[in-house]
């Protein structure tokens, strides 16, 4: 199923004509099924609703349980806000350079923070706490994603993209000995690194729904996209107490890389690529493609809106839309903008 994205009355789709002048994009949104069971995750004659086209560089989407969405555009410096009444509004600026975002338990946003080059906690005073900037008395390199595990710890990525990227970070000097995640416990204040062999440079992170398994994306080749060699795939990992065990290889993604994760309430694995979104089963077979039109796709969030709609938020370079799906996200933090 192909659909040419057409004006809406209210502008909330964009034209074809704009998408076209965009380089390495298509001129149509597409939904790829390869299995029968990628019907029951995604209408085939589902429709994109743009949220913005005028980002620089859009991560870190999040759905906070007061009815906004909330997204990263992190080469602009900002975080943005958004919901049908109020459209699109800064939350945040300057903000460090935020990237990934997650929600915990009590409904407060965390953040990863390259400027900081910490780990971020937004109180209910709206003042920021860092959680974790340094391990072994040295500062991380550049916090990318994050995420809540159903016991409650925080667990988070951290490669040098941006410490060493201009355009996403503050600079300066890379202090850690290679790229690694690891595991923040609130009520404890202990940080601790994984042991993830496998994994050359984590980047995106979700857990299984029962909170057994760990997926880590590998964004090696986004190093240095020339080098063939290196990763562009997900690892998945047995979550026992604090630590991770039997690493395998999950799934290689391509074209591009698996920058963004999230897994759904029946354990689908989705995850961002050069062309959109690909879907998994829990057993690594792809299930089905949702074709972006932009020149590269980077994360997304599931998100349930007061009635019942399910959604998937994307951000796509330049790009923020949402589509319709029938599945919900992993996690209980799945809240939505309100209609």
């Amino acid at each position: 199923m192909k659909i040419t994205l057409r004006p809406a009355i209210i502008g909330i789709f964009f034209s074809a004509a704009s998408i076209s002048s965009m380089a390495h994009s298509s001129t149509t949104f597409s939904i790829q099924s390869l299995t029968p069971d990628f019907s029951d995750l995604i209408d085939s004659h589902a429709t994109p609703e743009v949220i913005t086209r005028h980002a620089k560089w859009a991560e870190g989407p999040v759905c906070q349980a007061d009815g906004l969405f909330v997204f990263s555009d992190v080469k602009a410096n900002k975080v943005l806000s958004w919901s049908p009444q109020q459209g699109i509004k800064t939350w945040l600026s300057p903000s460090d350079f935020q990237n990934g975002h997650t929600i915990d338990a009590q409904g407060r946003i965390i953040a990863a923070s390259h400027g900081k080059r910490a780990i971020l906690r937004q109180d209910k005073d709206g003042q920021w706490t860092v959680l974790a900037d340094r391990w072994q008395g040295k500062r991380l390199n550049s916090p990318n994603d994050v995420t809540v595990s159903p016991d409650g710890s925080i667990w988070f990525t951290d490669p040098t993209f941006g410490v060493l990227s201009k355009s996403e970070g503050y600079g300066g000097k890379v202090e850690q000995d290679g790229e690694y995640v690891y595991r923040y416990q609130p009520d404890e204040n202990t940080l601790e690194r994984m042991k993830t062999p496998g994994v050359h440079s984590p980047n995106g992170l979700a857990f299984s729904p029962d909170g057994r398994t760990l997926y880590i994306s590998d964004t090696q080749l986004a190093h240095n996209f020339e080098d063939k060699s290196l990763r562009h795939q997900i690892m998945a990992y047995t979550v026992q107490g604090k630590t991770l065990n039997h690493g395998k290889l999950f799934a290689i993604v391509n074209p591009g890389i698996p920058d963004g994760i999230r897994t759904d309430r029946q354990g689908n694995v989705w995850s961002s690529s050069k062309e959109g979104i690909h879907v998994f089963s829990p057993q690594g077979r792809l299930l089905g493609k949702i074709f972006v039109p932009s020149q590269d796709t980077g994360n997304l969030a599931f998100c349930t809106d007061p009635n019942r709609q399910r959604w998937v938020y994307i951000t796509a370079a330049n790009l923020v839309l949402r589509v319709p799906v029938l599945t919900e996200g992993a996690t209980a933090s799945s809240a939505a903008p309100k209609p």
